[in-house]
């Protein structure tokens, strides 16, 4: 393969997944080669190797001789995918209380203050994008690269329910003070209470997953489900079509 094929083909890759990340495309979304390719304006060889990409990523399903569809959110790899993060979170804050500098704290504050405007201005993207960076940034100060990139390249599923629990304001503004509660750990050099409150922040989901299923009933796989949970899902999406 050329590099020129390479880069073509990245920025396909990149693209896709972008707008899925970001559920421009939505689970469940029907996808095809020629579509895609005609919409990016490339040839279907490149969009071909993206989708190979992209169903390693968990994020498209493909059927041979049928469709391609933007995979739907599977709870148990939601669930995986957080015990990896919780983990390492878990392990690194005790780091960031034995590393972190006055600027350091600073900085976290400083994306305090832009995650708080943007819950006013009902900019979900832009929040979780500083959500990330909040994280991101106690990795930066540990020296934990590879932790990160672990997290990073691990929450397709999660990362996605994320942003669909940001769409509400008042989960948002939860978000913010869990965060503040991990900055005030930090400052008091209370590693315990900073691991109590990141478990309590990785696991907020848990108590939102009914209003999710009522709410998307369409965006989630179901069969990951539990009788009970999966009962109401179909009951939601059913009475949603009437």
């Amino acid at each position: 393969m050329s590099s020129k094929d390479s880069s073509v083909q990245s920025a396909v890759y990149n693209a896709l997944r972008k707008n899925i990340m970001s559920l421009q495309l939505k689970p469940g979304t029907v996808m095809s080669t020629q579509e895609v390719a005609k919409t990016l304006n490339v040839s279907r060889t490149p969009v071909r190797e993206a989708f190979i990409r992209l169903q390693r990523d968990g994020l498209i399903k493909m059927f041979p001789q049928k469709e391609t569809i933007v995979s739907k959110i599977d709870f148990s790899k939601v669930e995986q995918e957080r015990f990896v993060r919780e983990s390492l979170e878990c392990a690194n804050i005790e780091l960031v209380i034995e590393n972190y500098t006055r600027k350091d704290l600073a900085e976290l504050e400083l994306n305090l203050e832009k995650q708080t405007a943007t819950v006013n201005m009902c900019d979900y993207n832009t929040f979780m994008q500083l959500d990330n960076e909040f994280h991101h940034f106690m990795f930066k100060i540990t020296g934990q690269k590879l932790a990160w990139e672990t997290i990073e390249n691990n929450s397709n599923h999660y990362s996605r329910i994320r942003l669909i629990t940001a769409w509400n304001k008042d989960i948002m503004m939860e978000t913010i003070l869990q965060h503040q509660k991990i900055i005030s750990a930090i400052q008091e050099n209370n590693a315990d209470f900073a691991q109590i409150t990141i478990k309590a922040h990785l696991h907020q989901l848990e108590n939102q997953l009914q209003k999710l299923l009522q709410d998307y009933p369409d965006y989630f796989a179901t069969e990951t489900l539990s009788a009970e949970e999966r009962f109401t899902a179909l009951l939601r999406n059913s009475v949603a079509h009437e």
